[in-house]
């Protein structure tokens, strides 16, 4: 790791140690001393905070109960889920707090003295509810753990999802890409026209850096690879294809606003609105804010949209991702404890087609299967609940900020914010190699710790993402395949870290020997097929 990397690491340790010390103090000013309130610890402090203020009077109507919230912002939960944590090893847990449905619940599990028996078994209640017969069966199979659900889902978000101003690619008679090599091609007309492309927004920990490369990396390796890297596994291929994604990464940071580090995603949305940048890559939670904060009304690019004039904010699928649905849940856990009857019981309202219906009319979309077009405040929302629902199981997958361990999460936002610090346009091709070889130490260190993370979890029968017979996504690590789910593929060409490495040559025996930096090199690398993208 670098020096860059290294005070990056160190400051952001420090930040969060100061801000669990700040959340124990306030926690203790807000721990509910009466039975009819409930405490919520979240991170929803924009478009999620209006939904939460929809749901909350509807709550308290259908149960007696007041929601007490309390918030600590930060994009996809940068700033909370590690101060729970620390929360979690003190002793302390919230009563009720908002997690991503899905492997982020092991990283509190993995933290509690006491496993799974620290949180409320919710696979009865969601029996109880109905809900696994109600639901997208993909949503249920991706918070469960070998068939154990510790949260229940609170909505369903849609990642992999380019905004643009279609004004913006009309006025330099730019298409709309649709796969890895058009994206390339209209960021260099875009950048050579003296438009900025894109914004990638620095102020977020790592967030933003983290989306835009782990989509990249689905348009360039597929589901099963991706799959192997939420989970840790390294093969010779994904190897190579992490080194085309961190190019394509340097591409498009390249083309970036130039006062992007010092803002948030939040940020960012106005620059695509009034046409300063062309393209922003984040989930359909920008859909909500653009509605929310900047009365926008974001539209799919689909017919009729398609054909409108005054239309300043589109999405469409990212580029090379569109037979994927990339999905991304919250959902409320619950500690428990003296307080667990209220947390549940504001758990089960929350995911409910009741609350359901109050909440995500304003964020993101529901997993229940039975909606109609009425239902949202956008088109795009009602369009995202569409592609959920044709979208076949096989092809769903975890968007990789909230579909991976808290630990390797956090070190690869760190890796890939020293990773564009070290570099720019004008860099030589050894700085650039330099500072692509730091980037894969910190990857593939990440990936070893979330490889040890999932071993873990398979000792305590967790051991992925599922239930019995039906792994999310249709994927299933090696290390599960039992008895139970004889009927499903596993992973054949798992090779750890260390034999990888070997197997390809140290360092920088797949790197790109030209400077990549130049997007004509890259552009001819796609079209001669140097490079795997799917198209």
């Amino acid at each position: 790791m670098n020096k860059t990397a290294i005070i990056a690491v160190v400051i952001a340790a420090i930040v969060i140690v100061a801000a669990v010390v700040i959340v124990v103090e306030e926690r203790k000013a807000v721990t509910p001393t009466t039975s009819n309130k409930v405490e919520f610890y979240t991170y929803w402090a924009t478009t999620g905070k209006v939904a939460l203020d929809k749901l909350s009077p509807a709550f308290h109507n259908a149960t007696g109960l007041t929601l007490s919230p309390f918030v600590s912002p930060g994009a996809g939960g940068t700033n909370a889920k590690y101060a729970i944590l620390s929360l979690i090893e003190a002793g302390v847990p919230p009563s009720t707090f908002q997690t991503h449905y899905g492997t982020e619940m092991l990283s509190y599990v993995e933290a509690a003295s006491n496993g799974t028996s620290a949180f409320v078994n919710m696979g009865p209640v969601a029996n109880q509810m109905n809900l696994t017969n109600n639901s997208f069966p993909e949503v249920i199979e991706a918070g469960s753990f070998n068939g154990v659900t510790l949260s229940l889902p609170v909505d369903l978000h849609q990642g992999a999802q380019l905004y643009f101003n279609p004004s913006v690619l009309s006025k330099y008679n730019q298409k709309v890409p649709t796969n890895l090599a058009q994206l390339v091609n209209v960021t260099k007309n875009l950048t050579g026209d003296g438009q900025t492309a894109w914004v990638i927004p620095g102020a977020d920990g790592g967030f933003d850096q983290l989306v835009l490369w782990g989509d990249i990396l689905l348009a360039v390796a597929g589901s099963q690879l991706y799959d192997q890297f939420t989970y840790g596994i390294m093969t010779p291929q994904l190897y190579k294809d992490i080194n085309v994604t961190n190019n394509y990464f340097s591409v498009f940071e390249n083309a970036s606003y130039s006062g992007q580090q010092s803002m948030t995603w939040t940020q960012g949305i106005p620059l695509v609105v009034n046409g300063t940048v062309a393209f922003q890559d984040q989930g359909n939670w920008e859909t909500n804010y653009a509605y929310d904060y900047l009365n926008v009304t974001n539209y799919p690019y689909i017919s009729p949209y398609t054909s409108w004039t005054n239309i300043s904010l589109m999405s469409a699928d990212f580029p090379g991702t569109s037979s994927y649905f990339e999905m991304i849940s919250d959902s409320v856990a619950v500690p428990t404890g003296p307080t667990q009857t209220n947390g549940l019981t504001f758990a089960k309202y929350f995911a409910s087609f009741a609350g359901q219906k109050v909440f995500t009319k304003w964020k993101a979309v529901t997993f229940y299967d039975n909606v109609t077009s009425d239902y949202y405040n956008t088109p795009a929302q009602w369009y995202s609940y569409q592609q959920a629902k044709s979208t076949p199981s096989k092809d769903w997958v975890y968007q990789l900020q909230a579909g991976m361990f808290d630990g390797p999460t956090a070190s690869i936002e760190s890796a890939l914010t020293a990773f564009y610090g070290t570099f720019n346009a004008h860099s030589s091709s050894s700085t650039y190699l330099s500072a692509v070889a730091s980037l894969d130490d910190g990857l593939y260190s990440s990936l070893s710790s979330e490889l040890a993370d999932w071993k873990a979890a398979n000792s305590l029968d967790l051991g992925y993402l599922g239930l019995p017979g039906h792994p999310f996504g249709g994927y299933l690590p090696y290390w599960a395949n039992t008895s139970a789910n004889s009927t499903v593929t596993t992973d054949s060409l798992y090779q750890d870290i260390a034999h990888v490495n070997n197997s390809v040559g140290e360092n920088n025996a797949h790197y790109i020997s030209i400077s990549p930096l130049s997007i004509n090199y890259l552009e001819n690398m796609v079209i001669t097929g140097i490079t795997k993208v799917n198209m």
